[in-house]
C-alpha cells in the first residue's frame, strides 16, 4: 500500500489515487494497524522486498517491530547533538560519511577535505539529532581541481605534495600488477593463468626545499615519522582523477656534496604500493 498525498492507493481494497498533495508538513494517521511505514519522495519506483536499503528520496522509516509507537511521536522538537560532513561523487548514490562534528550553538563550522578526488562532488551536511537522527540534509556542490600529486593521511589530514623539481621535470609511471602464471607444456605453446590480483605500484619525487631556520634533513625526519614508520595505509592523489590506497616505502633521500653555504635543498623519493579499494578505505 502506498500513500500518495493524504490518499491511499494501492491493488486490493485501495483503489482511489484521488489528487497528490506534494508539500506535506503535518501528518496523521489513525485507525490502521502497520507494521512499518516508509516515507519518500518518489513513488514510482520499485520498493525493497527485504526492507532494509536506504534510498536517496528516502525521509523516514519506520519499523514498529510489535511496539505501538514510532518516531517521534511527542511532535516535540529534537535537540541537534551533531553535523555528519558526507560527500559523493555527482554521478554516484552512496555517500561517503568524513566527518562528526559536535553542535555548538552560533559556531560556524569550517571543514577542509584533502581526501577527495579530482572530480565534480556534492558535499551534504546533515544536522543528527539524539538516537542518531537525521536531520534535512543541505547540498554544496563543489568542483575539486588540485595539481600533482598528493599524499594524504586521511586520519590527521597530514599532506605531502610531490609538486617541485630540480633541474628536468620528471614522470610519473604507474605499473599495473595481475595475478599471472605461466605453465610450460609440452606442447608449443605454454598455458597462461589469471587469478584476482590486481594492483599498481609506483614511485614519486619532490623536491625538499627548506625554509629560514630549517634544514632539508630535519624536513626529510619529519616526513619520514609522519608517513613512513608508522606502516599505515595512505591515499595517494593525482590530478588525473586517480585515486589509490597505498604502503608508503623504502623512501631515498639524495643531496649534493655543499662546497658552499646557503644552497640546502634535496630531492625525496618513495616507493608506493597499492593494497585497498579506495571506496572501501573511505568507509571504514
Amino acid at each position: 500500500m502506498t500513500i500518495i498525498g493524504y490518499d491511499f492507493y494501492g491493488t486490493q481494497f485501495f483503489r482511489s489515487p484521488g489528487n497528490a498533495i506534494k508539500d506535506i508538513f503535518y501528518g496523521e494517521i489513525k485507525g490502521g494497524i502497520y507494521d512499518e511505514l516508509e516515507i519518500r519522495d518518489r513513488t514510482d519506483t520499485p520498493t525493497d522486498k527485504g526492507k532494509t536499503k536506504w534510498e536517496i528520496d528516502h525521509r523516514a522509516i519506520f519499523k514498529f517491530a510489535g511496539d505501538l509507537e514510532g518516531g517521534n511521536i511527542s511532535n516535540s522538537g529534537l535537540e541537534i547533538v551533531s553535523f555528519a560532513i558526507k560527500r559523493r561523487r555527482v554521478n554516484e548514490i552512496d555517500s561517503v560519511t568524513l566527518d562528526h562534528i559536535p553542535f555548538v550553538n552560533n559556531l560556524s563550522i569550517n571543514y577542509e577535505d584533502y581526501t577527495q578526488p579530482n572530480d565534480e562532488l556534492i558535499y551534504t551536511i546533515v544536522p543528527i539529532a539524539q538516537n542518531d537522527l537525521g536531520g534535512k540534509p543541505v547540498e554544496v556542490h563543489v568542483k575539486s581541481d588540485f595539481v600533482g600529486w598528493w599524499l594524504v593521511d586521511k586520519e590527521t589530514d597530514a599532506i605531502l605534495g610531490f609538486d617541485s623539481a630540480i633541474g628536468e621535470i620528471g614522470s610519473v609511471e604507474t605499473a599495473l600488477n595481475q595475478g599471472r602464471t605461466v605453465i610450460e607444456t609440452l606442447s608449443r605453446f605454454p598455458s597462461v593463468y589469471y587469478f584476482d590480483k590486481d594492483y599498481h605500484t609506483f614511485s614519486l619525487s619532490t623536491a625538499i626545499i627548506p625554509s629560514e631556520f630549517e634544514r632539508s634533513g630535519q624536513n626529510y625526519e619529519k616526513i619520514v615519522n609522519t608517513f613512513i614508520r608508522d606502516h599505515r595505509p595512505f591515499i595517494v592523489k593525482s590530478d588525473t582523477g586517480r585515486i589509490f590506497v597505498c604502503d608508503c616505502s623504502n623512501p631515498r633521500f639524495s643531496t649534493p656534496l655543499n662546497t658552499w653555504r646557503d644552497y640546502d635543498y634535496g630531492v625525496l623519493t618513495i616507493d608506493f604500493l597499492e593494497i585497498q579499494d579506495y571506496n572501501e578505505f573511505m568507509n571504514e
